[in-house]
């Protein structure tokens, strides 16, 4: 709610929505008393008057606004992106990046609002994996700052079946031991984040939604949020993010993990493929076996439908150069069939394999 009051001439600041407030010995008289909203700002004029005198006052009053930002990691392709976002802010803030400290400029940033509150976005491309980078957005009226920070780890590589610990700690420069945050731990994975692991500093209360995950108590009694993540399979191997919040920061830091195959995993699979290579070879081997004696017998089978008469055989018993040329055509033909049959299953071997 908003409070009036007559009093010597001062500006005085309040956040939208919110009480102003004004100590007791300065109270004069009280003129009005609603919500605030950003249509109250303005100067107001305050009259007392007496028989013995009268006295006239102005009060400039400001609406501010802040909804507290929050810093997005976000991966689209081989790209990855920072955004730092806030929804409700007035007047227009002053949003600086930095990377390694270094003041940079922000690739994009999309507005929306244009009387106020004004909602923003304001988007950087991650050029360098092995930099930390900063974004502080600032409402000058309020005299309040924000901080969003991103830092990557080294990547680590990690056999089949091993435990993996990620570390994640709140530093002494953000550090409030009477400010409430929370902890998110969370898997990317294709653009999209699943939650495993949540703690909320007020209540205490940790929720788990991975049962390999775990954290150490006596190191979390100390702002220390590393996890560790046993039993890794292939299916593991990603990025992982901590994210710890308050009203004035947000805090990301990402490890990449790489699983790969255990030797005794490796030996199974080495196994397993010798298995099929020779169970396919002994088929290609049945099939050649059965193509030629069905050859054969289609050979044998078409003699038997063609026999020699009585006058060809004498013939041949009379020639012998003829009966020669007739045994070679035979054997020419057959070998031709033989030959066309073992041409089509090495190629079908080849195809198997």
């Amino acid at each position: 709610r908003k409070h009036l009051f007559c009093m010597t001439n001062m500006s005085y600041t309040r956040h939208e929505g919110t009480d102003v407030f004004l100590p007791h010995s300065h109270i004069i008289s009280e003129w009005i008393s609603r919500r605030l909203s950003l249509l109250d700002e303005g100067i107001y004029t305050c009259y007392v008057g007496t028989a013995i005198q009268a006295i006239t006052n102005k009060v400039v009053l400001k609406v501010g606004v802040f909804l507290t930002p929050m810093m997005k990691y976000e991966k689209r392709n081989t790209n990855s992106f920072l955004i730092c976002n806030v929804l409700s802010v007035y007047p227009r803030p002053i949003i600086t990046w930095k990377m390694d400290n270094t003041p940079i400029s922000e690739n994009n940033m999309q507005e929306t609002g244009s009387l106020g509150p004004f909602s923003i976005n304001s988007t950087l491309n991650i050029t360098g994996s092995n930099s930390s980078y900063e974004c502080t957005i600032e409402n000058s009226l309020l005299k309040q700052t924000w901080t969003g920070r991103w830092t990557m780890k080294d990547g680590l590589h990690k056999m089949q079946s091993e435990h993996v610990s990620l570390s994640c700690e709140l530093v002494n420069d953000y550090f409030s031991p009477n400010q409430d945050f929370k902890v998110t731990w969370s898997r990317m994975e294709s653009g999209i984040s699943s939650i495993l692991a949540y703690y909320l500093s007020s209540s205490q209360n940790t929720t788990f939604y991975e049962s390999r995950f775990s954290w150490n108590k006596e190191l979390k009694n100390q702002s220390d949020f590393s996890m560790n993540l046993t039993d890794l399979s292939l299916s593991d191997s990603g990025e992982y993010l901590c994210n710890i919040s308050s009203d004035e920061y947000t805090l990301l830091t990402i490890h990449t993990v790489h699983v790969e195959p255990s030797q005794e995993t490796a030996s199974d699979n080495k196994g397993l493929w010798i298995l099929v290579a020779s169970l396919i070879l002994v088929l290609c081997l049945i099939l050649l076996i059965w193509k030629v004696k069905y050859c054969t017998a289609q050979i044998e089978a078409r003699r038997s439908r063609h026999p020699a008469d009585g006058a060809q055989r004498e013939r041949r018993r009379v020639s012998t150069e003829s009966t020669h040329d007739d045994n070679a055509s035979d054997n020419a033909e057959e070998n031709m069939v033989r030959h066309y049959f073992l041409y089509q299953t090495i190629y079908s071997i080849k195809m198997l394999l």
